[in-house]
Formats: C-alpha cells, sequence, structure tokens
C-alpha cells in the first residue's frame, strides 16, 4: 500500500500526538528517575544523621556513667577520710591501739614531714584533677612472732586509719635466740618503709 501526500496530511496530527506521547513518557522516565536518585539521598542523609545522633547518645551515656563511676569513687575516698587534711593524731592513736590489742613485743616508728607524692609513687605526677596527692613517708621497726603477725598488722592498719597505706619496702630478719631467753620472745624483727597518702584540695 502506498501513502501520498493527502493520506501524510491526514496522519500529521497522529503522528505529532505519537512524539507528544514519547517525550511525555521519556519526562516522566526522567522525573521518576531524578526522584528516585532525590529519595536514595535523602535516605543516605537521613540514616547518616540517625548514626551519628545514635552514636552522640552512646557516647553521652558512657560519659554520665565513666562520671557517676567517678563520683562514686570519690565519694567513697571522701567517706574513709583520704580526702583532707591528714589526721596523724588519729595515726597514732590507731596505731598503739593495735600493739596493745596484738601484744606487738617492740613497735617504734617516725612520720616525715607530708610532702607532694613523688615520681617513684605516682610516675604522672601528684596532680590529680583538682587535687594533690600528698604522701607521708613513715619509717617502722617492730618486733613479732612470725610474718603472719606482720601481715595482719599492715591489714588491720589499712582499716583502721583514714589515709592509704602504700608498704614502699620491707626487710624482714630472724632473731637470734640467745641462752638467757624465756617463755614466748619475738622471733623476727622488720624494718619497713610506709607511704601514708592523702588527697589534698587543689589551689
Amino acid at each position: 500500500m502506498k501513502l501520498d501526500a493527502k493520506d501524510f496530511k491526514h496522519l500529521q496530527w497522529a503522528i505529532a500526538f505519537l512524539v507528544l506521547m514519547v517525550m511525555a513518557g521519556a519526562g516522566s522516565v526522567w522525573s521518576t528517575l531524578q526522584l528516585k536518585k532525590s529519595s536514595e539521598a535523602a535516605f543516605k542523609q537521613a540514616s547518616a544523621a540517625r548514626l551519628d545522633i545514635q552514636t552522640k547518645l552512646a557516647r553521652a551515656r558512657e560519659e554520665q556513667q565513666e562520671l557517676l563511676d567517678k563520683m562514686g569513687r570519690f565519694q567513697a575516698l571522701k567517706d574513709r577520710g583520704y580526702i583532707g587534711a591528714e589526721q596523724r593524731l588519729d595515726w597514732v592513736e590507731a596505731i598503739a591501739r593495735i600493739k596493745v590489742a596484738r601484744r606487738i613485743f617492740k613497735l617504734d616508728y617516725e612520720f616525715a614531714p607530708q610532702r607532694p607524692a613523688d615520681s617513684s609513687l605516682l610516675p604522672g605526677g601528684a596532680k590529680a584533677g583538682g587535687f594533690e596527692i600528698m604522701a607521708s613517708q613513715m619509717r617502722m621497726q617492730i618486733q613479732l612472732l612470725h610474718e603472719a603477725e606482720l601481715l595482719a598488722f599492715l591489714a588491720e592498719l589499712r582499716n583502721a586509719v583514714q589515709a592509704l597505706v602504700h608498704v614502699r619496702s620491707c626487710t624482714i630478719e630472724r632473731i637470734a635466740p640467745t641462752t638467757a631467753d624465756r617463755g614466748i620472745n619475738a622471733q623476727i624483727k622488720a624494718e619497713c618503709t610506709l607511704e601514708w597518702i592523702t588527697l589534698k584540695e587543689g589551689k
């Protein structure tokens, strides 16, 4: 079948309509693709924002828990009397009580002046937030029946005083018995260096 000019004249509106439909369809497809891209980009941004919020929330919870832990430790130190001026008179009285209660044969000691804790105790320095870590060194000579009594004495001392008692060094020797010894006598002697640690508020 052959089409002449008259037939094309009749079909031109149909062809034009078809072209318009194709263009409209292509435009719809393009718009849909652009909308999809925009939606994907918005979804990614929303996901990233949500992840960022969740991360910040988790960090905030960790910081809150860390703060609560620090507050708990601070309160425990305060309750034990580690914070504030050292209570040397109380320390001396506690030592005297323990000596009598445990029937220690001999106990001599001497406290040095209080000072900031040195690097051998705290490699990071004596500063701790708004506090300064202070130490009072005590040199002690003690005579006992056996080593377990020394450990028991130190444990009771730590529980009885308002300070953190740190044993820097301790040397133990046997006491040689003599023929004049009768009854129960000290069997060992120890020389110890203790650090009595407290916290002082910074200026």
